[in-house]
């Protein structure tokens, strides 16, 4: 019950109206209709009428009835407007003209006597008001006091069935997380495991790249290498080539020299050998031979002196 937060605003709005309702049924009340009035004026007409008729048994019992204006009412005659609610029977309205007969001191005494009778009665109805409003009132506050019971009962229940519904739905939810974290784990497991290959496969990966660019480096590098190391090479043998080309032919004319030189010498040692023959004696010959001995080896010397300067 202490989660009962007070009236709600339609509440409010018909206990409002109910309050205005029974503050103007109490004015209404207050202001008595015509009925009421007649019944009042009634009861002062018969106050009155008692007052003038006493004043006028006073005023007239030293009188004679043969000399009275109008001979007493008799009893039935008091009893029966007492008595009576209904509406105002003629009798009174005949009395009501008979006090303008009497002196004032009577009119004085019949007022005097009237306005504690009326006031009385008008206690009485205010405090009948005042009685049928406050009943009123508690009716009322008792058909309010039953519906917040029932609406606090209403409250109590939907609350316990909600919250029913909140525990049940909170265990379905327990469950739920729990599946889930159990699904969570398994992945986090593989996923953990999974990440740790690829970073293995990552840092393999990374080496072998390195490696790969390292030996493509390498493989260039070597490759201008070895392309310009043919260049040299093939530039370094044409030269060779060229140069032995030269050498032989430089030989070859250096042959063909030595052999023409050489072939005139030989002509010239024949003739004078030819000569000493013919003239000489066996003593010149002797020295022709050792002369064409020193001619060849001079000739020889030559030869391997030139193929080691080559």
């Amino acid at each position: 019950m202490s989660s009962w937060a007070g009236f709600s605003d339609e509440e409010l709005r018909k206990m409002q109206q109910k309050d205005s309702a029974v503050t103007a049924a109490a004015g209404r009340a207050r202001k008595p209709p015509a009925s009421s009035r007649s019944r009042q004026q009634l009861q002062r007409e018969r106050v009155l009428q008692l007052s003038v008729q006493k004043s006028a048994q006073t005023g007239t019992a030293s009188l004679p009835p043969e000399q009275q204006l109008q001979q007493p009412p008799s009893p039935k005659e008091e009893v029966q407007p007492a008595a009576g609610s209904g509406p105002a029977p003629p009798a009174p309205t005949l009395s009501l003209h008979e006090p303008q007969i009497q002196p004032n001191e009577n009119h004085h005494v019949g007022a005097q006597e009237e306005t504690p009778a009326v006031k009385e009665l008008e206690q009485r109805e205010a405090e009948v008001r005042e009685k049928t409003r406050l009943e009123h009132l508690q009716q009322e506050q008792k058909l309010i006091e039953e519906k917040n019971k029932r609406k606090k009962a209403l409250l109590a229940k939907t609350i316990a069935e909600k919250s029913k519904q909140t525990q049940a739905e909170a265990v379905k939810l327990k469950r739920i997380q729990k599946e889930l974290q159990a699904l969570d784990d398994m992945v986090s497991n593989d996923i953990g495991i999974l990440r740790g290959k690829i970073e293995e496969a990552s840092w393999d990966y990374s080496s072998a790249r390195k490696r790969f660019e390292k030996a493509e480096a390498e493989y260039v590098s070597a490759k201008l290498d070895l392309h310009r190391k043919t260049e040299v090479k093939e530039q370094l043998t044409e030269h060779l080539c060229a140069i032995i080309q030269q050498n032989e032919q430089r030989k070859a004319r250096k042959l063909e020299e030595l052999m023409q030189q050489l072939h005139l010498q030989a002509t010239e040692e024949e003739e004078e050998e030819e000569r000493r023959r013919n003239g000489k004696t066996q003593r010149p010959k002797r020295r022709a031979t050792r002369r064409r001995s020193r001619s060849r080896r001079s000739r020889n010397q030559r030869l391997w002196s030139l193929r080691g300067a080559d």
